[in-house]
C-alpha cells in the first residue's frame, strides 16, 4: 500500500483572510507532496519545511534563510532538511515553473530504517542520529546522472492527468535511496578537507558552500569578501585561503569565471549590444570588460558575437 501522496498544481494565496501557515504545513508533516505551480510572481512567506528537493525550469526561484542565499534554476536543485526555515520567491517577466518535492518525516524514517536493517552499503560512512533521522548536505546541486533522471520521473508524473500513485511511491523511495547515495558521494569531497575531527571537516564543507551557492546565486551583483568570510561565518582571511585551497580559484576569480561564462551564453543567443552585456554581468567599465574578455578567452566579446552569429547562418 502506498503513501497518501498530494500533487499542488497551483500555490496558495498566502493573503487570503484567515490562511493559516500552521495548518497548511500539516499536510506537509503528514504526507509526501510534489509542488508543480506556474508563476511569474509569487512570494512565499517565511516558514518550516520538511526535508525537500527545490527545482525550477524556464526560469529561476530564489531562497533565503537567515544570511544564505540560493537561485535555483534549469541547471541545478537544491536540499533542504526536515525543520529548515526559509522563504522564496519568484519574480519574471516569463512563467517559471516551481517544482518540489516533499518527503514526510513518516516516509523519510520508513525508507532510513529499511536501508540500515538491510544492511545497504549506501549508508556506509552515512551520519546518523540516534533516531535516525538523516541530516544532508544542504546546498546547490548541479542536475547530475544519480538525482535528475528520477526528479523527471516525478515530473512527468506530475504533469499527467491522471498520474499513477503506485509508481510515484516506488519513485519516492527510489529518490531517497539516491539522496543517500549522492551523500555518500559528498563524503568523498568532505574528506577532502583539512581538519582533524570528521565533525570539523563536515561543517568547513558546508560553510564554503554556502559562500559558493551565494556566488552562484549573486554574482552579477557586488559580492566582497568580507560579506562571503560573514556567510561562511568565517574570518576573511582563513575564508580567502580555505575558498581557494578546496575549489582552486580565490572567491574573486569565481566570481569572474561565472560573470563570463554568462557573458559568452548572452553573446552566442542574443544581439544585444556588448556593453548591455557588459552591465547585465555586473560590470560597469565597458573597456575594462572587454579587456579582461580578451585576456581569458584571446578574443573581443565583438568578435565572439561575430563569430557566433555566422555559425548560426550557415546552420540554419
Amino acid at each position: 500500500m502506498h503513501d497518501e501522496i498530494f500533487i499542488m498544481k497551483a500555490f496558495p494565496d498566502f493573503n487570503l483572510p484567515g490562511f493559516n501557515m500552521e495548518s497548511y504545513n500539516e499536510r506537509f508533516k503528514k504526507n509526501n507532496v510534489i509542488i508543480h505551480a506556474s508563476t511569474k510572481d509569487i512570494s512565499y512567506p517565511e516558514h518550516w519545511g520538511c526535508l525537500s528537493i527545490k527545482c525550477a525550469f524556464n526560469g529561476s526561484e530564489y531562497y533565503k534563510s537567515g544570511n544564505h542565499f540560493y537561485e535555483v534554476n534549469e541547471n541545478n536543485y537544491l536540499i533542504f532538511n526536515e525543520g529548515k526555515r526559509y522563504s522564496s520567491y519568484i519574480f519574471s517577466e516569463t512563467t517559471v515553473e516551481s517544482f518540489t518535492i516533499n518527503f514526510s518525516a513518516a516516509f523519510e524514517k520508513k525508507v532510513l530504517n529499511s536501508l540500515l536493517n538491510s544492511g545497504e552499503k549506501l549508508l556506509d560512512n552515512f551520519e546518523h542520529e540516534e533516531n535516525r533521522k538523516t541530516e544532508f548536505i544542504e546546498r546547490l546541486y548541479p542536475h547530475d546522472k544519480i538525482i535528475s533522471p528520477v526528479l523527471l520521473k516525478l515530473y512527468k508524473q506530475s504533469i499527467n492527468d491522471n498520474p499513477d500513485n503506485n509508481l510515484i511511491d516506488e519513485t519516492y523511495n527510489e529518490l531517497l535511496e539516491k539522496l543517500m547515495l549522492l551523500q555518500k558521494n559528498i563524503s568523498g569531497e568532505v574528506q577532502k578537507i583539512k581538519a582533524i575531527k570528521s565533525s570539523t571537516k563536515v561543517e568547513l564543507y558546508k560553510r564554503l558552500h554556502y559562500a559558493k551557492d551565494y556566488i552562484d546565486s549573486c554574482y552579477t551583483s557586488s559580492i566582497t569578501l568580507e560579506q562571503l568570510a560573514s556567510i561562511a561565518f568565517l574570518n576573511s582571511t582563513y575564508f580567502l585561503r580555505t575558498f581557494k585551497k578546496n575549489f582552486n580559484v580565490t572567491p574573486y576569480q569565481y566570481v569572474i569565471k561565472k560573470r563570463l561564462q554568462l557573458a559568452k551564453k548572452l553573446l552566442r543567443s542574443s544581439d544585444i549590444t556588448v556593453a548591455d552585456i557588459c552591465y547585465e554581468v555586473g560590470y560597469e567599465d565597458v573597456r575594462s570588460f572587454i579587456i579582461l574578455f580578451k585576456n581569458n578567452f584571446g578574443i573581443t566579446p565583438e568578435e565572439y558575437q561575430h563569430q557566433h552569429q555566422k555559425k548560426a547562418i550557415f546552420t540554419c
